[in-house]
């Protein structure tokens, strides 16, 4: 059996850090909820979450602040975040998801989302912008292994999709279940699902970067490599 690139493995490195920034001083245009300097304020069936998101992310987001103003579905919108993109019984690794991510929020003009999924990359896998630039461009796997029919196929769906779900072909679909297992395009589908919805209320809520990833705002304006 052929390798699977090293964005498809299920090995990562370690997403826990005690090198905690501190996100700064953008304001939305609804309050923050007070969170306290040591999570005392955030209610204690969320706090392992929110405590969680701050040592993987490496700063308190501010849209987890904006999510506690109703915490009870905050929860869920957490729990379904791991679902999708880190649980150890996914077929695709999170590193893998999250290059597909990024073509997602981009499509869906998320500046938020885009921002912090190339934070990610370059935190957690060590992207340069050579390497985030290729992703964004839809230029193939950029991870040693060359042009990778599956990410490629991967990609071009998540791509459809996102701009038109409706548009994605029978052509399209009859590659990527050929590609992947059935779990895995349920997968795929559920990535461009859950962006949709975050990057819908990110951008609704004109939620602001905080200060680690503000200086990558504009990688949502990178396109697509145009054919021919």
């Amino acid at each position: 059996m052929t390798a699977r690139p090293e964005s498809e493995r299920l090995d990562s490195p370690n997403p826990i850090r005690s090198d905690i920034a501190a996100e700064g001083d953008a304001r939305a245009f609804i309050p923050y909820p007070p969170v306290g300097e040591n999570l005392e304020g955030v209610p204690v069936h969320v706090r392992p979450d929110v405590s969680y998101y701050v040592s993987r992310m490496g700063f308190l987001p501010n849209t987890i602040k904006l999510y506690l103003h109703v915490p009870w579905a905050a929860e869920y919108l957490f729990r379904l975040n791991n679902a999708v993109m880190r649980d150890e019984r996914n077929g695709l690794s999170e590193h893998f998801k999250y290059r597909l991510s990024i073509v997602a929020s981009r499509d869906n003009e998320c500046t938020y989302c885009t921002a912090h999924h190339v934070g990610l990359l370059k935190d957690r896998w060590g992207y340069d912008d050579d390497s985030i630039e290729k992703v964004l461009k839809m230029e193939g796997n950029d991870t040693g292994t060359g042009e990778d029919k599956r990410e490629a196929v991967a990609v071009e769906f998540v791509h459809q999709a996102s701009l038109d779900p409706t548009a994605v072909s029978d052509d399209l679909r009859e590659r990527l279940a050929q590609q992947f297992s059935p779990q895995e395009v349920v997968e795929i589908a559920l990535v461009v699902g859950f962006w949709k919805m975050y990057n819908t209320i990110h951008s609704a809520l004109d939620a602001p970067l905080e200060d680690p990833v503000a200086g990558f705002a504009n990688w949502v304006n990178v396109q697509p490599h145009e054919a021919g």
